[in-house]
């Protein structure tokens, strides 16, 4: 295993451990579940336009670290709770699964060049299960305040969601091995679950770092 020194945060109720590496050499990390939103495999940057309401020049030709080779998540499935969003994209790598958790991203807005909805996989043996959570450029549910720091970022509620169907106790440690800009871990502080988090890109983990620490630290208060 490379050594990697983890940037470790602890709060009153919860604590997050932060590498800044690839998480293929950190492996076996240990942890109850793993909830992500890897590298699909689709070559993805961000193309610009779509006017004031997408805000989507600030990511104009940004590229996801990893998303240019196919997207391999053998390595993540000998874990006992797994939820791996954009799996629609590597469904054929997947083992069958009845239980795939849907976010309705567009709640009822009229469709766009993106994607309506967004597919998680999950080894969970439970049906299907939809959150409909507004997301659209400067149209959201939640978080309009704060500035969107990662292309494919989601809401912290969505994570919070997909770990209540996961039905990971409070205080489980749950994986992200490609934590972004750390919306996973900011979910896991709020609802006091422990988090390790792993980003290979220098300026995403740096952003997680902020965010996270924030959450923690209101446990502090």
């Amino acid at each position: 295993m490379t050594a990697v020194e983890p940037v470790r945060l602890r709060g009153r109720y919860s604590t997050a451990t932060l590498y800044c590496a690839d998480c293929l050499t950190l492996l076996p990390l240990e942890a109850d579940a793993v909830i992500s939103d890897p590298p699909y495999g689709v070559a993805f940057a961000h193309g610009g336009g779509g006017g004031c309401l997408a805000q989507s020049t600030r990511f104009a030709g940004d590229a996801i670290v990893g998303d240019a080779e196919p997207f391999d998540p053998s390595p993540w499935l000998s874990y006992r709770v797994i939820a791996l969003w954009g799996a629609n994209h590597y469904a054929s790598r997947l083992p069958n699964s009845a239980c795939w958790l849907v976010w309705d991203k567009r709640d009822g807005i009229c469709s766009n060049d993106q994607a309506d909805c967004e597919l998680a996989w999950t080894n969970l043996k439970s049906p299907a299960r939809l959150k409909r959570h507004l997301w659209n450029g400067m149209l959201k549910q939640s978080e309009r305040d704060e500035v969107r720091l990662h292309p494919m970022q989601k809401p912290v509620a969505l994570l919070a969601w997909a770990m209540e169907q996961c039905r990971i106790a409070n205080d489980a440690t749950v994986l992200d091995p490609y934590m972004g800009s750390g919306t996973t871990g900011v979910a896991c502080a709020r609802t006091h679950r422990n988090f390790i988090g792993v980003e290979i890109d220098p300026k995403h983990f740096d952003n997680a770092v902020r965010r996270i620490q924030r959450e923690i630290e209101q446990q502090l208060i």
